[in-house]
């Protein structure tokens, strides 16, 4: 087994858990044996006794993040089920943007956290009734919208950076123009707004009213 320099053996987890630092303050793009290396004070060549290349300390990355995400109840109501799932994988997308949301673009990447973390998802849209097809559709369009939402928000910091900016901009134009985005957008800032979970509102009503107006939306989609 490889041994730091001057220091204790090294192992895998310390090798995930240094490079998942790295992507956290850095990104995934600076991801790299040799800054791996430098970051854990060992010679390059210590780390790929653990891990034999970037594929495989990429997947070791993602099984480390999404087995920590936390799981809904497999019993219960549908509707609040969705709603843990959601607002567990937010959190996950918060805590390790840099990771989460650049997978996406990687189809091994998504598997593998796909495999760890949708059995739940699946188990509370299938207790509503739908079809399989409504299943698998109704996943995307909720992983797709908490990945939109952490992309634009990433944090409380960015999202009142962004606040700002707007307001900023709104101030810019004329007060006899934009009067309904101006009135309508300074009164939302005054209120305590959630926009996560009215997005959520809406999918689960959506989805509600599909299986209500189709009957055969438990057969097909």
């Amino acid at each position: 087994m490889a041994r730091p320099r001057n220091g204790p053996l090294l192992t895998r987890d310390q090798i995930v858990v240094a490079a998942l630092d790295l992507v956290d303050h850095y990104g995934l793009d600076a991801l790299s044996m040799r800054k791996l290396a430098n970051r854990l004070g060992v010679d390059p060549m210590s780390i790929y006794h653990h891990v034999p290349g970037k594929d495989t300390l990429l997947r070791a990355l993602v099984e480390h993040v999404f087995d920590s995400m936390a799981q809904p109840a497999l019993d219960g109501d549908w509707h609040q089920r969705v709603r843990s799932w959601a607002t567990a994988y937010r959190a996950v997308a918060d805590e390790h943007p840099n990771l989460v949301l650049r997978i996406v673009s990687d189809p091994a990447a998504t598997a593998v956290a796909a495999a760890r973390i949708s059995d739940t998802l699946y188990a509370a849209l299938e207790a509503s009734g739908m079809s399989p097809n409504a299943v698998v559709a109704s996943a995307g369009v909720l992983v797709d919208f908490v990945h939109g939402y952490c992309l634009s928000l990433t944090s409380a910091a960015r999202q009142q950076e962004l606040r700002q900016a707007f307001q900023a901009e709104l101030d810019k134009q004329p007060p006899n123009k934009i009067k309904a985005l101006r009135c309508l957008h300074s009164q939302a800032a005054a209120s305590d707004y959630d926009g996560f979970h009215f997005g959520l509102d809406v999918i689960l009503d959506g989805l509600d009213k599909l299986n209500t107006k189709n009957p055969h939306h438990t057969k097909d989609l």
